[in-house]
């Protein structure tokens, strides 16, 4: 998901962890999947592509409860 945003928005690894006050390491970590980001990280995404962070749960019917981070 980080890669496909991160392409969409057009912007190179550098750029988005400029915007997110962190190194590019941390960022292939993050599209490597050598990283499981926090909701703190998830959330700082969420900033530096111009969206809201939402998470939340599903019951096995399917049923979906999300809650917003942030903006």
């Amino acid at each position: 998901m980080v890669i496909a945003r991160r392409i969409r928005y057009s912007l190179t690894q550098e750029q988005l962890a400029d915007r997110m006050s962190t190194s590019v390491s941390a960022i292939s970590r993050l599209e490597s999947g050598q990283h499981r980001p926090n909701v703190e990280t998830l959330e700082k995404l969420g900033l530096a592509f111009g969206e809201r962070f939402v998470f939340g749960f599903e019951d096995q019917a399917g049923e979906r409860e999300l809650a917003g981070v942030g903006r």
